[in-house]
């Protein structure tokens, strides 16, 4: 069997009216040589018998019987991913026709890439674009990461070989572990954001992972964390750690106000 230039990582729990859509677009992608590796996340609705009514031999469905939490799941998939390129897809998201293309292209002009995210438009569950640009990318310096995660997950793709170079996505962060990921990869290595709208993602709904955890300590818990982090080892400027201690205590302020 012919080894896919592009594995299209997949984690799915609950997404029965979303995932027939996100399939599809990688199905109608521009570049054809991938793999899906779609992995049912121990749903209790009908996604499995969405994901089952996929024919395509390119998809490699998994189901596992119980969910064991989304950074789990991220990287017990990275083990079934054989491409030289991983491209990650939220299984409520949608991708655009020349989404894999288009980001292949970058790695190929540059062989220092290691990261290659792209910008994106917010859709709600209805299928309407509700904000044409999630962030204008042209006027953003990729050292705003220190503070914020500026990269949607379901726009990235890297180079298989960063798993070996930084690990995989760090199993302490239950909702941050994308945001985590690109902080690890940012220390060492070149990261891009092309200015194109490629992907559609859904806002936060009632059966995303955003949702679950928005009335829990779990977001800005691990966002102390990372700023910690950044603090401790991206070699902020002193502006920076001025950004960095003043982002640090707004989110002390507000957990100890909503909790």
């Amino acid at each position: 069997m012919k080894i896919p230039k592009i594995s299209v990582l997949m984690t799915i729990y609950n997404h029965e009216s979303y995932l027939k859509y996100s399939i599809n677009s990688i199905l109608k992608q521009s570049f054809k040589n991938w793999e899906l590796i779609a992995i049912d996340n121990g749903s209790t609705d009908n996604t499995k018998k969405v994901l089952k009514s996929f024919r395509d031999k390119r998809i490699k469905k998994i189901f596992l019987k119980k969910n064991i939490g989304r950074t789990n799941c991220l990287n017990y998939g990275l083990d079934f991913c054989r491409g030289e390129y991983i491209a990650i897809q939220d299984s409520d998201d949608i991708s655009l026709p020349l989404r894999l293309e288009k980001q292949l292209q970058s790695f190929n002009k540059n062989q220092d890439l290691y990261l290659v995210a792209t910008n994106c438009q917010l859709v709600n569950e209805r299928n309407k674009i509700v904000k044409k640009e999630y962030i204008n990318y042209k006027n953003k310096n990729l050292r705003e990461l220190l503070y914020k995660n500026i990269i949607a997950h379901s726009t990235v793709m890297y180079k298989k070989s960063l798993i070996s170079k930084v690990g995989k996505y760090p199993r302490n962060f239950k909702y941050a572990q994308d945001y985590a990921f690109y902080l690890k990869v940012f220390k060492k290595f070149k990261i891009f954001i092309i200015q194109d709208t490629l992907l559609k993602a859904r806002l936060p709904h009632e059966n995303s992972e955003t949702f679950r955890v928005s009335k829990t300590k779990i977001m800005i818990n691990e966002k102390l964390q990372l700023i910690k982090w950044s603090s401790n080892y991206l070699r902020p400027t002193t502006i920076e750690k001025l950004r960095l201690f003043i982002e640090y205590y707004i989110n002390v302020i507000k957990k100890v106000i909503l909790f």
